[in-house]
């Protein structure tokens, strides 16, 4: 089953959960680069403070699904929350209680757990889902997505697209 594109609303819901939370910075940045760089759960769990170069997030070779590497450009609110989260520390992002690091499925065991606690339908894959249908919405070219989700084949990409009220209308009547 595919993870549901969730609305602003719904965002805003786990955003306040999560500030409610134990750790509520590194939380809070795990649901912000779901939410706007589509991460997925291994990215997370691999993330160091290095792969921060300036206003890029480069995420190395071997840490994304397809063993490649990618930049994605990343906003002054996502280096924002990593200062606050991350403050004058180095290296892994994010980490348990006890400072090991996540692996991909405790970050999706994580999301889920906030998703579930918030009241919100949905998992780390619908930061992801939300932001590729958001782009499409936006009109921002197929191969686009694809390019920053990292897929091989924008066969996948496609699956990622969800259809909103507002791609219909554009479609039914321009």
């Amino acid at each position: 089953m595919r993870a549901p594109v969730i609305s602003d609303v719904e965002f805003e819901t786990l955003f306040a959960f999560a500030a409610q939370m134990e750790r509520p910075e590194m939380y809070g940045l795990m649901i912000l680069m779901t939410k706007k760089l589509g991460l997925r759960p291994m990215e997370l769990a691999g993330m160091e403070t290095s792969w921060f170069v300036g206003n890029e997030l480069r995420i190395p070779l071997g840490h994304s699904k397809r063993k490649q590497g990618r930049s994605l450009p990343i906003d002054l609110e996502i280096k924002e929350a990593l200062r606050v989260h991350m403050g004058n520390k180095a290296g892994r992002v994010f980490t348990n209680s006890k400072g090991a690091a996540f692996t991909a499925n405790g970050v999706s065991e994580a999301m889920r757990r906030i998703y579930r606690l918030a009241g919100v339908q949905g998992s780390c894959y619908s930061g992801r889902r939300t932001m590729a249908t958001k782009l499409v919405d936006n009109k921002v070219n197929l191969l686009v997505v694809q390019g920053i989700l990292g897929h091989a084949s924008v066969a996948t990409t496609q699956k990622y697209v969800g259809v909103t009220d507002t791609m219909m209308r554009n479609a039914l009547f321009g």
